[in-house]
């Protein structure tokens, strides 16, 4: 399995704090190019199949980015981002993008693991103090690839509606229980192992975790219509909030994310989606090594792979072809990126509602533009 080892000595943080304020601010990727469609057979199929999906799901609004080779060949709205207010959606809206999110966590900690700055390998204890001491060691690789042991949401905590002004304050949430198992001997999604990242990141930055991201991951890609979702303040462009019963959507009541933005709290665009995922395999924004490590399946002590990498799930489709994708839920959104690396196809698609639907309609859109 490739590896990836730095120093995580005092003296080396020490010097890694400096260094993280200077951190790859260039190499910006370029943003998705307009281009003619490549199949105009391809598109009003595409269109007529993401139209379908937003009303068999009874979603208010829809959006989708297609891109091939860097190029938009395909982007578009249906139905609506805002219903009272009569606003449409289009690839421009913001929509909440649910766990989607956590791939944003998983290339800002390759930039760091890049830079020097963490050690995928190293114990988390070494750089998060307090560290629950009733936790045996766990490794940011295993929490960024769900096999450290950490719980996921229980009860009411995917609604919650507490502030919290810190990552560190909010992992108060879970660090009071035991984990699952024995760290690298199975695999159980958690979206708390990535808030876990996300307080590390604040510990070793020393500044707010929105502000890392910012700085690594969403200036340098152009995402400009990418931020967190903060519960009170009113955000130009942002989707409004459905939930979808059997009579059909209505509006939901917020909650506040600051517990999870590192791992379900972001709010994008299909748009800055699409940006995002041609940004991140663009030559030198992350170093061959991270993209390797990021897109390889991770090992179980047992010897079994499970399917993640880091944040991102490595697929293959019926024809054989690889591709890497993560889907996301949050209350009143929805989203999935899928990128086919070989051929350099990426889809974005995004609600405004919690629905089920994933990988198979973003595989079936994918596939209109393959043959």
């Amino acid at each position: 399995m490739p590896h990836l080892m730095f120093a995580a000595s005092a003296a080396a943080r020490s010097r890694a704090l400096a260094a993280v304020a200077a951190l790859l601010l260039g190499g910006c990727a370029r943003a998705p190019q307009s281009a003619s469609p490549q199949s105009s057979g391809a598109v009003q199929q595409a269109r007529h199949f993401a139209d379908s999906v937003r009303v068999s799901h009874a979603l208010p609004g829809f959006a989708a980015t297609v891109t091939q080779r860097g190029r938009v060949i395909w982007s578009e709205g249906f139905g609506l981002a805002d219903r009272e207010r009569d606003i449409p959606a289009t690839p421009a809206t913001k929509f909440r993008v649910g766990s989607v999110s956590k791939l944003f966590t998983a290339v800002a900690l390759m930039r760091l693991v890049d830079a020097g700055i963490l050690d995928l390998d190293a114990p988390v204890s070494g750089y998060l103090n307090p560290y629950p001491p009733h936790w045996p060691p766990v490794t940011l690789r295993q929490l960024a690839g769900h096999t450290a042991g950490v719980r996921h949401y229980r009860g009411s905590e995917f609604f919650s509606r507490t502030s919290y002004a810190t990552l560190r304050d909010a992992i108060a949430i879970f660090q009071s229980d035991s984990l699952l198992f024995a760290p690298g001997t199975r695999y159980a999604y958690s979206s708390y192992g990535y808030n876990l990242i996300g307080a590390v990141m604040e510990a070793v930055a020393r500044e707010p975790f929105p502000a890392i991201m910012e700085r690594l991951v969403f200036a340098p890609l152009g995402m400009s219509s990418t931020q967190p979702d903060s519960a009170g303040r009113a955000i130009a462009g942002r989707a409004a909030l459905y939930r979808v019963n059997a009579e059909g959507a209505s509006a939901t009541p917020e909650d506040d994310l600051s517990s999870r933005w590192p791992s379900g709290g972001y709010l994008s665009t299909t748009a800055d989606l699409a940006r995002f995922a041609n940004g991140v395999t663009d030559p030198g924004f992350l170093s061959r090594e991270a993209l390797d490590v990021m897109f390889t399946r991770q090992r179980l002590m047992s010897g079994d792979t499970t399917l993640v990498g880091i944040g991102w799930r490595v697929g293959t489709d019926s024809t054989g072809r690889r591709f890497h994708h993560h889907g996301g839920s949050s209350n009143g959104g929805s989203a999935f990126l899928l990128v086919y690396p070989n051929e350099q196809l990426v889809v974005a698609l995004a609600s405004n509602a919690f629905a089920n639907w994933s990988t198979p309609e973003a595989l079936h859109l994918a596939a209109l533009f393959l043959r």
